[in-house]
């Protein structure tokens, strides 16, 4: 598609995701508009694609009234953090029918690719986002429209390093067909049949921002439905290392959407907790592709310095002055702290200027001034300092650090500020139990992960320094935590009796399943095969978990034939029937058959539908066709003899009536009476009645 033109606008460049690679079976090209010669991106998908039973589309108009309301919920929605649909539309080429969406260039990744190239924001990088979601989502409840799918790959970066949201109007699956990757990040309300809302987007936020963080989703699970049932009732897992944003997550995260954040106060409380974080450095987008030449041309320079000549309340600013929001002093003002500044604004377009957080050599962060000032407009902890206050307070703090070191000397500075503290017990806590335990004490903690066949996963095995050594404040403290059990290597079990298969797994630590199969050639009690079940594309040499269940496959021997019918059939095509399925058959004495022709099978046994082993045997008789006999002498005589001379002549005893102790009275054959030597054809059914 490269070249082509859409709606004679909009040229399409350089392909960056392939339909084959992307969820929703579009293809996404940077583009240029030919109207403005600016570059824009499109996405574009064949019709048939986005027809759906799930999402309510079975055909392809059903497909194109979805997709213009998508359109339609994406394009009302004006702001900086939420995507810019610029245009869309239907387009036929090479005979199918395609729709397209045209939005800004947005050409620094989504954050799952940069979470993929095992990248991770630092927890003032993930505030920055996380103000910039909650405006996003905060704009879109007041017009009444939740996201419904929030997720990494739902935040895509400018160049300007900004998050934008993306996916607003997309048709959202019923709850009962989410795929995994929805169900992750979904709120554990939406598995009761709650419905989809604000906060239900607040709480997948806070698990998007842990996962920014840690590089782990918590609750994760290998189905939807597990991933529910490990959410359901539980606190979002939170530790020190997030800072002052731990407890901001804990509240977005709460399991119940009632005791959670609107997106506005979720906003609000992470503007609150800036003054209390770090200076953030640009994020290190990924781009859109390997060595994205568009990326490394948009590295940030150095910032401008701060304006510190007019400071004024937040809540009283004028459009045109810059303000201040004071941030925490770090102890020896080591520039790892420093002001928001707001600069001037346009009043005719407040959205257009951007806020700068930083100022320093890391390069601007930037947000919507207009926008933040309304989120702190409400939080009643944000104050104004004077420039020349919060730095003579820094000068005090560093005065004070001198006197220390040069009145009481080094080892004073290190006892008073520096102190130790022995490492407590932590074998056996959680990752994060163990955190926070140390967190007072200022250690770095470093993790390494380790396997353990006594150790639950998760939990620390052991430390370094161990137990009861002494670190001071900035020393290292290594946590070893469980990776969970052991691993071993497979071993071929094909061939094996079932025991001894059943003893080698037992030696590697796994767990047996034997299932029972039939099988031709395999000896019955052999191991015809085997497999792992949550692994099945595991082979002899692959390692596994201790623990692991392996099912075997043990052969019961041939299957049990089920008797075919053969009744009609000549002795020459039930044999070769017979033979194929591994039966022997075996010909009885010739008879005559009333119905049956000569040279056909008239009786088998065992009967049809019966079922034999490989190997066994069906007896035959063949008719000899109709032939005729005498009817013996039967009247007046009681029910055994009368029997008795019947069957002698071929003939089968039908309906019996009457009191069979006494002579027979009557006996007739197709409802015609028969007298005694009256000729007859042998097999015919006989009914006998007695007075």
């Amino acid at each position: 598609m490269p070249g082509t033109v859409l709606a004679a606008r909009y040229q399409l460049d350089t392909l960056r995701v392939e339909a084959a690679g992307s969820a929703t079976g579009a293809s996404q090209f940077d583009a240029t508009d030919l109207s403005s010669n600016e570059g824009v991106s499109v996405r574009i998908v064949q019709l048939s694609q986005l027809i759906d039973p799930a999402l309510g589309s079975t055909t392809a108009d059903d497909a194109l009234a979805a997709f213009e309301h998508q359109v339609t919920v994406a394009s009302s929605l004006r702001h900086p953090c939420i995507e810019s649909v610029l245009d869309h539309g239907e387009v036929t080429l090479d005979g199918e029918r395609y729709v397209f969406v045209v939005g800004e260039r947005l050409a620094g990744g989504s954050l799952r690719e940069f979470l993929d190239r095992g990248r991770r924001l630092t927890p003032s990088q993930a505030l920055i986002v996380g103000v910039d979601i909650c405006r996003a989502l905060d704009a879109a409840a007041k017009v009444g429209i939740s996201h419904g799918d929030l997720r990494p790959s739902r935040l895509v970066f400018g160049l300007d390093r900004r998050v934008r949201l993306v996916g607003y109007g997309a048709p959202l699956r019923p709850l009962d067909a989410l795929g995994l990757e929805q169900a992750t990040y979904a709120a554990p309300e939406l598995a009761d049949g709650g419905a989809r809302s604000a906060s239900s987007d607040v709480y997948s936020l806070a698990l998007i921002l842990v996962e920014a963080m840690t590089g782990e989703v918590p609750f994760a699970a290998d189905t939807v439905t597990a991933s529910f049932a490990a959410r359901a009732g539980k606190l979002l897992p939170v530790n020190a290392d997030f800072g002052a944003l731990a407890q901001v997550l804990e509240r977005a995260g709460r399991p119940t959407a009632s005791e959670r954040f609107s997106p506005r106060e979720m906003g609000q409380a992470l503007v609150q907790n800036a003054e209390k974080m770090s200076r953030p450095t640009p994020i290190d987008v990924v781009g859109t592709g390997l060595f994205d030449a568009e990326v490394a041309a948009s590295e940030p320079v150095v910032s401008a310095p701060i304006d510190t000549s007019v400071i004024a309340p937040v809540q009283n600013v004028a459009p045109n002055e810059p303000i201040q929001i004071r941030t925490t002093p770090k102890l020896g003002g080591d520039n790892t702290t420093g002001p928001i500044v707001l600069p001037q604004v346009d009043p005719t377009n407040p959205h257009g200027t951007p806020l700068t957080i930083g100022g320093d050599d890391t390069g601007p962060i930037t947000m919507d001034a207009d926008s933040l000032r309304v989120l702190a407009a409400d939080d009643p902890t944000t104050q104004v300092v004077r420039v020349k206050k919060r730095w003579g307070r820094r000068i005090a703090i560093g005065a004070l650090v001198v006197a220390l070191i040069a009145g009481a000397g080094v080892g004073a500075y290190f006892t008073v500020l520096n102190p130790k503290n022995p490492v407590p017990a932590l074998a056996g806590l959680t990752e994060a139990e163990a955190r926070n335990q140390v967190s007072p004490f200022g250690w770095g903690v470093t993790i390494v992960k380790e396997r353990s066949d006594e150790v639950t996963a998760g939990q620390v095995i052991r430390t370094s320094p161990v137990l009861g050594a002494n670190l001071a404040k900035r020393s290292a403290l290594t946590l070893v935590v469980s990776e969970g059990p052991t691993l071993s290597v497979l071993t071929e079990l094909t061939g094996l009796t079932a025991d001894a298969a059943k003893a080698k797994i037992t030696e590697l630590g796994l767990v047996a399943t034997p299932v029972d199969i039939a099988d031709e050639t395999i000896a019955v009690g052999t191991v015809v095969s085997w497999t792992i079940p949550d692994q099945p594309t595991l082979k002899v040499g692959d390692s596994v978990v201790k623990g692991t269940s392996v099912s075997i496959n043990v052969s019961t021997g041939p299957a049990l034939r089920d008797v075919p019918n053969l009744v009609g059939m000549t002795i020459e095509v039930a044999t070769a029937k017979l033979t194929e399925m591994g039966l022997v058959i075996v010909e009885g004495p010739p008879l005559g058959h009333p119905e049956i022709p000569a040279g056909q099978i008239s009786v088998q046994v065992p009967a049809a539908a019966e079922k034999l082993a490989r190997g066994g045997t069906i007896t035959v008789t063949v008719s000899k066709g109709q032939e005729t006999t005498l009817i013996p002498t039967i009247y007046g005589k009681d029910l055994a003899t009368v029997k008795e001379r019947l069957l002698k002549y071929g003939m089968v005893i039908g309906k019996v009536t009457g009191n069979i102790k006494r002579g027979l009275k009557s006996a007739s054959i197709d409802g015609t009476v028969v007298k005694n030597y009256t000729r007859v054809i042998v097999g015919k059914t006989v009914d006998l009645t007695f007075p």
